[in-house]
């Protein structure tokens, strides 16, 4: 068996969690067109018969406007710590920027030596362009690799599956390890950012970047088949809190039934939400709070 960890790095929005969720074939992670959806450093394994692949997807860097910010980023530096291999995700129908020069510089700093360029969204870019494109990123840093690919596309997704298991070593420890080194995302995570995603697509401006989820309780009861999950929506000033609960609790009762009907898809069983609306101020900016949140160093 192979064996590798690899780091998906990028400014926001370049397409790193739609590109691990079409690896794994599943909606493991938040994938929207909203920048700064991913907060946390997410640990998922990909598995087939002759390698275990451990991916680490990234929020995107960017430029730190508060504490959470700092945060978000330092997660992405935390990944080239542990990874074998950086995946570079660069978006094609966009320029190359501030955001993407800071990611870059990261790799530098911290002597990242195997990084690959992926250029993403090449089926946005128009003909003739995309080679202009590539080369233009690929001068800024020393890839060992460029790949292109339209992240939704089967087969540029298997080209980046074998591209990578071609440069992983062979597990050389006791093959029966690998299985303790296979990662997850706890019930409690994943359905905190369902909960978040659901969020994210139904308001607008800056309610779902001030928005955090907090699973009180999740409780299943095998004689009557039945999940309970109590959690708490935090926010961080009083005038959003009315915006999320909605006129007569009409938002927050949307946000139940879509929640119930996306969980419907995981779990084989009966599903009971019940959720409340509490006001943080400002948590983006206090370290204490952060932590309380689930966002740790």
């Amino acid at each position: 068996m192979k064996y590798g960890v690899i780091s998906i790095v990028g400014k926001p929005n370049v397409g790193k969690s739609t590109l691990l969720n079409s690896i794994l074939e599943k909606n493991a992670v938040i994938a929207t067109n909203k920048p700064q959806t991913t907060r946390n450093l997410i640990e998922i394994s990909y598995k087939d018969n002759e390698s275990l692949i451990n991916f680490l997807d990234t929020p995107g860097f960017h430029i730190a406007k508060n504490k959470l910010d700092h945060f978000l980023n330092s997660q992405v530096k935390k990944s080239l710590k542990k990874s074998d291999i950086t995946l570079f995700i660069f978006d094609a129908s966009r320029d190359y920027d501030e955001e993407d020069a800071e990611c870059v510089k990261i790799l530098n700093d911290f002597g990242v030596e195997t990084a690959f360029l992926v250029v993403n969204k090449i089926d946005l870019v128009k003909e003739g362009k995309l080679d202009e494109i590539v080369k233009n990123v690929a001068n800024k840093f020393p890839f060992k690799k460029i790949v292109n690919i339209s992240a939704t596309n089967n087969d540029d997704v298997k080209k980046i599956i074998n591209i990578v298991k071609e440069n992983i070593n062979t597990y050389e420890g006791n093959i029966e390890d690998l299985s303790n080194m296979e990662k997850e995302v706890s019930d409690e995570f994943f359905v905190s950012e369902i909960i978040r995603e659901i969020i994210i697509k139904t308001f607008r401006q800056e309610i779902p970047y001030g928005v955090a989820i907090l699973i009180d309780e999740m409780k299943y009861n095998q004689e009557t088949n039945l999940l309970s999950i109590r959690y708490s929506i935090i926010v961080e000033k009083e005038s959003q809190k009315p915006i999320i609960i909605g006129k007569a609790g009409s938002s927050i009762k949307k946000i139940n039934i879509e929640l119930r009907e996306k969980l419907s898809n995981y779990y084989d069983c009966k599903i009971f939400t019940s959720s409340e609306v509490k006001v943080k101020k400002d948590w983006r900016n206090n370290d204490l709070k952060i932590k309380e949140l689930g966002y740790k160093k």
